[in-house]
């Protein structure tokens, strides 16, 4: 299933529902540069994840930084058509 753009201009926002058992928390995320987007594979998420991981060193300009699973994690992309911008 692929995940269109917003229907508008603009950034994207998600929410993120950690249900961390010991630190639930609601998370509100911008992304405001295209370039913090990029496709996956639905069919080798796992296998592409050392790909991913540098590519998220390489965005932050940071190469010692990990990637941290959020396995209890739901995310919704928050539209807002009809809104200004």
């Amino acid at each position: 299933m692929t995940h269109p753009a917003p229907p508008v201009n603009g950034p994207w926002r998600v929410l993120v529902l950690d249900r961390d058992p010991v630190d639930p928390k609601w998370i509100l995320a911008l992304v405001v540069d295209p370039g913090d987007v990029t496709p996956a594979d639905p069919a080798n998420l796992f296998a592409e994840r050392s790909e991913i991981g540098a590519w998220v060193r390489a965005r932050l300009g940071r190469p010692q930084a990990t990637l941290t699973a959020m396995t209890r994690a739901h995310v919704w992309r928050v539209d807002e058509e009809g809104e200004p911008r």
